[in-house]
């Protein structure tokens, strides 16, 4: 609605530039990457880096709390250094609110880490973040959180310990 997506795009310059009036109306950030097929690993390498740090934020406000330290003060001050990011600002938001209602569904991080981690299989390729993250996401989909925001990856590390 706003035209805010970023847009990963693979193809020929000449597609590209055919397509460009287009696609600068669905987002601000367009960028040719290159051959088909670029885009898609574009796609891949996005969903690596936020999932596993949603799984990252997950696991930092989880051992604060389970630690007796306010996990939103802890987001407070995480979000003034070096670990700030973009999952620590909305994700960590949600979780210190228990706020899990989808911005995105948890399906759809599943379905894309699923993808990552089928070419990383196929490419030989080390992938132990995003493995870890993958079987975080696995949990999170056996315990029906699949319509839920990725936030929800929280509540798979709480529903863990109880079962210690």
């Amino acid at each position: 609605i706003n035209a805010t997506l970023s847009i990963m795009v693979g193809g020929s310059a000449e597609a590209f530039n055919r397509v460009l009036p287009l696609l600068q109306r669905l987002g601000k950030t367009i960028v040719h990457i290159g051959d088909s097929g670029a885009g898609q690993v574009t796609k891949c390498s996005n969903q690596i880096a936020l999932d596993v740090a949603i799984q990252g934020v997950a696991e930092a406000l989880f051992f604060a709390q389970r630690n007796g330290v306010d996990p939103g003060k802890v987001r407070e001050v995480l979000l003034g250094g070096l670990a700030a990011s973009r999952a620590l600002e909305v994700c960590g938001k949600k979780m210190v609110e228990r706020d899990f209602a989808a911005g995105m569904e948890a399906r759809l991080h599943h379905k894309d880490i699923g993808v990552v981690m089928d070419i990383a299989w196929h490419e030989h390729l080390p992938m132990p973040a995003t493995a870890a993250t993958m079987q975080q996401l696995n949990a999170l989909m056996a315990n029906g959180w699949s319509r839920d925001d990725p936030a929800s990856l929280l509540r798979v590390l709480e529903q863990a310990a109880q079962s210690k």
